[in-house]
């Protein structure tokens, strides 16, 4: 999961903080910051939940998936 903060959206309004604080903060500005990179598994659905409850829309998710090691087989012709 990777956790991004648009920092030109973002109001102050301390949304991320208040309902996520295991992986979010705010700085001197009261900026949003992400200050857990990485949360574990059973953070996602409260970090989910910010990205919906942030006012100014400026938190992304992104899952990544693992890199697959096998091969894709080609298309049939």
């Amino acid at each position: 999961m990777e956790i991004r903060i648009d920092r030109d959206k973002c109001v102050s309004g301390g949304v991320c903080a208040m309902f996520a604080p295991q992986v979010f903060d705010q700085d001197d500005e009261g900026m949003g910051v992400v200050n857990n990179a990485a949360p574990a598994g059973e953070l996602a659905a409260a970090v989910r939940s910010v990205v919906w409850r942030c006012p100014g829309r400026a938190i992304t998710v992104h899952d990544q998936e693992p890199a697959s090691t096998e091969e894709v087989p080609e298309a049939r012709r």
